[in-house]
């Protein structure tokens, strides 16, 4: 069945494609890159395994798992955006909703996606989408924001102190948890960064502190990051 999108609302990152970059916070980029691939997928050989930035953006992401050797398939729902993605790093652009994948399950050896899902109508929908198309054996490594700081970045939208006007459905820790386990995943580890806004740099020593104990302050960090297996 085919997901009703809003495709004005789906496409808000789309619209500022020139200014991606430049309205990015770099220690959040740098910080997401590191847990989810530097330490989820830190021991793993990546070299030739297939894998899909679901979401990729302008390619942040797609770019350091080539740097690991990873074929890469970049998905976003934004074509201008997949083309600053080719400009990044070598890939294989597919535009498309994470919603509606264009590929048969158990594709990818590893699915990647970070802050994401929180832009489409269903989130939960979205994590099974991205489960979907995983191997048996491979590894899904995701983040999204917090569910606990919704609220506070919309007023930050609705008085103008951020400019995009799309999608936002943030989701409970408990409900990304559950939603992957009743399809089977095998949950690896699932912990918070950013305690405090990362637009702050003074506080970014502390933050990175207060991050040994993501696990414990799940439900009160900004970003969530998950890592699960498909068992085989």
């Amino acid at each position: 069945m085919k997901s009703n999108i809003d495709k004005p609302a789906a496409l808000a990152h789309d619209r500022l494609a020139e200014q991606f970059d430049a309205l990015m916070n770099p220690y959040d980029i740098q910080r997401r890159l590191q847990v989810l691939v530097g330490e989820f997928l830190g021991a793993l050989d990546l070299r030739g395994v297939l894998a899909l930035d679901a979401g990729s953006g302008t390619g942040r992401g797609t770019a350091v798992l080539v740097e690991r050797g990873a074929q890469v398939i970049a998905v976003d729902i934004g074509p201008n955006l997949l083309r600053y993605t080719r400009q990044r790093a070598p890939c294989a652009p597919a535009v498309s909703s994470i919603l509606e994948l264009p590929f048969a399950a158990n594709t990818f050896d590893v699915v990647f996606s970070s802050e994401v899902i929180e832009h489409t109508p269903d989130p939960a929908a979205a994590l099974r989408e991205l489960y979907r198309v995983l191997k048996p054996g491979g590894h899904l490594v995701l983040s999204t924001p917090g569910w606990l700081w919704q609220w506070p970045v919309r007023f930050a939208s609705s008085v103008g102190l951020r400019p995009y006007d799309g999608l936002e459905n943030f989701i409970p820790s408990r409900v990304v948890r559950r939603t992957l386990a009743a399809e089977g995943a095998r949950i690896i580890e699932h912990r918070g960064i950013h305690l405090l806004p990362f637009q702050i740099k003074p506080l970014h020593p502390l933050l990175r502190v207060v991050d040994r104990y993501g696990a414990a302050l799940l439900p009160v960090m900004i970003n969530q990051c998950i890592h699960c297996v498909k068992p085989s």
